[in-house]
């Protein structure tokens, strides 16, 4: 019997484990853009205006990582995603990201984040020989 394929929120928190012991350095924050908002339809509007008010951009990457003149962005999806899993909102503010000369990456797994963050220059401490 195959298993489901994790959901996003599994495959974040596989690469945040990661991170933690990875790169200890890099601080790693999570941007809730409102996917897990919770109550009826109106009640869900209603926060993600004040959220917009607040200052959240829909669309943008799930894990933002600072370390010591660097800085990586990742947007994380279920593994075999396909292009149409990106929305548009994305699409359009990685878009700007990346003009501004910080390009997310598409990461499905942990090994996907460790791979994209020795290539930003992220300050690693332990070596994973299996990632790529």
């Amino acid at each position: 019997m195959k298993l489901p394929p994790p959901k996003e929120r599994e495959v974040q928190r596989s690469i945040l484990r990661m991170a933690g012991t990875h790169f200890p350095d890099v601080l790693i924050h999570h941007s809730p853009n409102g996917g897990h908002l919770a109550g009826d339809k109106l009640a869900r509007f209603k926060q993600a205006g004040a959220l917009k008010g607040d200052g959240m951009k829909p669309g943008f990457p799930d894990l933002i990582c600072f370390w010591n003149h660097g800085v990586a962005l990742m947007e994380v999806k279920r593994p075999g995603y396909t292009p149409s899993d990106v929305k548009d909102e994305q699409v359009k503010i990685h878009g700007t990201l990346a003009e501004m000369g910080f390009a997310p990456a598409i990461v499905t797994s942990p090994a996907d984040a460790y791979a994209f963050l020795i290539e930003r220059g992220a300050p690693c401490r332990v070596p994973w020989r299996d990632a790529a």
